[in-house]
């Protein structure tokens, strides 16, 4: 099962926020080597409407995700760390009536400093349960997540370029019922 890993994804949503606040943060280091801490909270939520391929069933379905993302972000000057939760609340509806409901937490960390290096990491449990079209509980399927890289900006461009990245990890495994 897919569920609809896109650019509204919370990953995606994470990693666009990270660059954001990583770009404050470098603007922080600027002019304030040896200021105090900064710390900030940030709060926001999503909805989305997005189609589907299960990878247990292979059906076609509409799903509905909403993503609450809660965390906190520290400057200091020379380092810049954000940390956070994303809780997705998704159903989706697949072509043979049967549907999947599910609650899924993850947890993300953006570290950078003003020497150009960024470490990112987010680990997604994903637990739904599988519903015929009757409402009877057919099965429950498991997702899991976990992704990470560690790279160093040496050119300043702000983004991964190749030789620039010195570790990433990807996991992505579906249980099905």
């Amino acid at each position: 099962m897919s569920i609809g890993w896109h650019a509204s994804t919370p990953f995606a949503r994470t990693t666009l926020l990270c660059v954001l606040l990583a770009a404050l943060g470098l603007i922080t280091f600027t002019g304030t080597a040896s200021a105090q801490a900064t710390r900030g909270d940030f709060t926001f939520q999503n909805t989305v409407t997005f189609t589907d391929v299960s990878s247990c069933t292979g059906l076609t379905g509409t799903g509905v995700n909403t993503a609450t993302t809660v965390g906190q972000f520290v400057a200091t000057g020379e380092t810049f760390h954000v940390h956070g939760n994303t809780t997705q609340v998704y159903r989706i509806d697949w072509s043979d009536g049967s549907y999947l409901l599910s609650r899924s937490p993850s947890h993300f960390e953006f570290n950078t400093n003003s020497l150009g290096q960024f470490v990112s990491t987010e680990v997604q449990q994903d637990p739904g349960i599988l519903y015929s079209a009757d409402g009877q509980v057919i099965g429950r399927l498991s997702v899991f997540t976990l992704s990470h890289m560690t790279w160093r900006d040496t050119n300043g461009n702000g983004q991964p370029d190749p030789g620039e990245v010195t570790a990433s990890v990807d996991q992505f495994r579906v249980t099905c019922p």
